[in-house]
């Protein structure tokens, strides 16, 4: 018995820390009302509906191994939905078609300096398309100069690799960026030399490499063909 109930812990540890929020959308070229489309997690049987814009959110889904089920009571229509590590769903229905634009989540590497990671993504955003002038803006650096050199730029490595700098690095080429602070204590072990920090850039040919996943499309579409009926 206590070996059993020690699987099932394990078990439920595991279904947790894959636990997520999925959310989505749905429309369809028939009106629907309040409560007549569904979305439900088959392995839980924990549902949610629709708001008035179609949209959904269901949660504590295990977006590894959780199938969603799509119902809609005005079509008599069930629809199963694999999360396949998506956590964003766009249903459009349309007569004996439903067309799914899902969505992955963005897996975040795991810093190995103990900083900050800011992915492409985020960098982008600042308009930018140098990586220095990307980090620059989007954490911007403060002006205090150490004490003996009187330099204010941080160290630099790309793929872990020391380089004098990285300001003609195009931002189309990296992975992520993770920044660790002066305070942090891989820079104080540097001394003076640490005082303004140490900024690790990992360009997306390593991180491709070392992650196969990565290669994997965010976001793609799957058509299902229904014949009709429950």
């Amino acid at each position: 018995m206590k070996r059993n109930a020690m699987f099932i812990a394990l078990a439920m540890v595991s279904l947790l820390a894959n636990a997520e929020t999925i959310t989505g959308r749905y429309s369809s070229n028939l009106p629907f009302k309040k409560g007549e489309i569904s979305i439900s997690n088959k392995r839980t049987g924990k549902s949610t509906q629709l708001d008035k814009k179609g949209r959904f959110a269901l949660r504590n889904v295990d977006i590894d191994h959780d199938t969603l089920v799509l119902f809609a009571a005005n079509r008599n229509r069930t629809t199963f939905l694999p999360a396949k590590g998506c956590v964003e769903f766009i249903i459009k229905e349309e007569d004996d078609k439903v067309d799914v634009l899902q969505k992955r989540m963005v897996q975040e590497p795991a810093g190995e300096h103990g900083g900050q990671i800011y992915l492409k993504e985020s960098l982008e955003k600042t308009g930018e398309c140098m990586t220095l002038a990307a980090v620059n803006t989007r954490v911007p650096r403060s002006t205090v100069y150490t004490t003996f050199t009187g330099n204010t730029e941080p160290i630099y490595f790309v793929d872990n690799i020391e380089v004098a700098e990285i300001a003609t690095l195009p931002l189309s080429e990296v992975a992520y960026v993770e920044i660790v602070r002066p305070s942090s204590p891989e820079c104080a072990a540097l001394g003076a030399r640490g005082a303004n920090g140490m900024i690790f850039v990992t360009t997306e040919n390593k991180y491709r490499t070392e992650n196969p996943a990565w290669n994997e499309p965010r976001e793609y579409h799957v058509e299902i063909q229904i014949g009709g009926g429950k």
